[in-house]
């Protein structure tokens, strides 16, 4: 009755439009009141929430996929994704899903990835015949790719917060963001094929090996951090700091389009983004606290235990409270809310807890999809000028196929989750 109680408050609050670092600490402030606990507590968890090397990694990896936007690399990876699967019918809209795999090895969020991938192939595929509603949705549904294939700042915070290694997490994240990539082309190719979308230019190899050579400065940016991580060079956070060297270094002197006046902007642009990101982590860490201390984890624990839930079954039962939490809760909070209360039963059931984790990440990425609180949604219906209506209603489909390749990720984890972690020793 506590947890229930906690939450539709909560729901209330959200509903009238508190912003939800605000929302999550002012639940905090009232269980540790009813609870009679100094709230002194509450400073210092928003204190320690953010208290951790791993997390340095977040703006960095912002600050990251921000330089790669501005630089206009964004256009030399689309033009390289064309010359790949440009032939194909519907190909602009296969290029919007390979260029948001390209660019989810540089970004580590969503909202990089649709920024700057719908900036760039919105307007060509709407004068192309493509209708906004279907734009929007590829655009929209191929971010989510963003979280999936690292870096991925979601997996950072995870990781963090968990205690599992960021390197496993990315590790695994690899075959499944590939997997979710070629399915939602699977479904551009098949709408496209309905409705009569155009083909691009045949494939040509000069063109392919030109386009590379052009993206290849960029397409070495995820080699290097991937590598460096998944080889043991140095660490996530480590890699996220090389990765904006990097970024500026190819921006400024291979692309030379990254002013000196561009650069401070896009150091304003990720200082914003990622002030309210780290906000909202301190601030979830602070509910995860009260959650923890009024040990409402045994509200879940405790039903699970009786109703003796295969660990299949527990997954899907996991999604399905995420999928619904995500239509009104942002990604980080749903992590440090909903996570906490599901997490200490994967011991008992034999969860490894990077399978979890890759869960716990792909639902985050179906969140984003969902209204009324989609992040992903809100910034294509602005890009693509369509109403949300429509757009969701055109990410149908595409969202329905994430679920898919959810249910496979939880049915077969030693091949598409703990393979290759497992081969690199992570």
């Amino acid at each position: 009755m506590t947890l229930l109680l906690t939450l539709c408050v909560l729901l209330g609050l959200i509903g009238l439009g508190v912003p939800i670092a605000f929302a999550l600490v002012s639940i905090a402030i009232g269980i540790f009141w009813l609870a009679d606990v100094d709230q002194l507590i509450v400073a210092q968890r928003l204190y320690r929430g953010v208290q951790s090397f791993p997390l340095l990694a977040v703006p960095l990896f912002i600050l990251a996929g921000q330089i790669m936007t501005r630089s206009g690399i964004s256009g030399h990876l689309v033009e390289f994704a064309k010359t790949l699967v440009g032939q194909m019918r519907g190909g602009l809209a296969a290029v919007n899903v390979v260029t948001s795999m390209f660019f989810a090895g540089m970004s580590g969020t969503s909202m990089s990835d649709t920024a700057a991938v719908g900036g760039m192939l919105i307007d060509p595929m709407v004068k192309r015949g493509y209708s906004r509603a279907f734009t929007g949705a590829v655009t929209a549904a191929s971010s989510t790719i963003g979280i999936i294939i690292p870096p991925s700042v979601p997996m950072v915070i995870l990781g963090a917060y968990l205690g599992i290694s960021t390197g496993a997490l990315f590790a695994a994240g690899l075959i499944s963001g590939v997997l979710l990539g070629l399915a939602l082309i699977l479904v551009a190719w098949l709408i496209s094929i309905r409705e009569g979308y155009p083909v691009e230019a045949p494939f040509s190899a000069r063109r392919a090996v030109a386009a590379f050579a052009h993206a290849l400065p960029a397409l070495l940016m995820p080699a290097i951090i991937l590598g460096g991580i998944l080889g043991g060079v140095f660490t996530a956070t480590e890699a996220s700091a090389v990765a904006v060297v990097y970024g500026t270094a190819v921006g400024v002197f291979y692309y030379r389009t990254l002013t000196p006046r561009m650069l401070y902007q896009t150091l304003c642009e990720a200082a914003v983004l990622s002030g309210a990101v780290m906000l909202v982590t301190a601030a979830a860490h602070v509910m995860g606290y009260a959650f923890t201390y009024e040990q409402l984890a045994q509200s879940i624990l405790s039903p699970l235990a009786e109703m003796d839930l295969s660990p299949v079954m527990f997954l899907i039962l996991l999604s399905a409270v995420m999928i619904v939490a995500g239509t009104f809760l942002d990604g980080i909070a749903m992590i440090f809310i909903i996570v906490p209360l599901f997490f200490p039963a994967i011991n008992l059931l034999g969860i490894d807890p990077v399978h979890f984790g890759m869960v716990v990440v792909l639902c985050w990425g179906i969140g984003q999809q969902t209204p009324p609180v989609g992040a992903a949604l809100f910034i294509t219906s602005v890009i693509a000028k369509v109403d949300m209506l429509s757009l969701t209603r055109a990410n149908l489909p595409f969202i329905a196929v994430m679920v898919l390749v959810l249910l496979a990720v939880i049915l077969f984890p030693d091949a598409l989750v703990l393979w290759l972690p497992r081969a690199l020793g992570l």
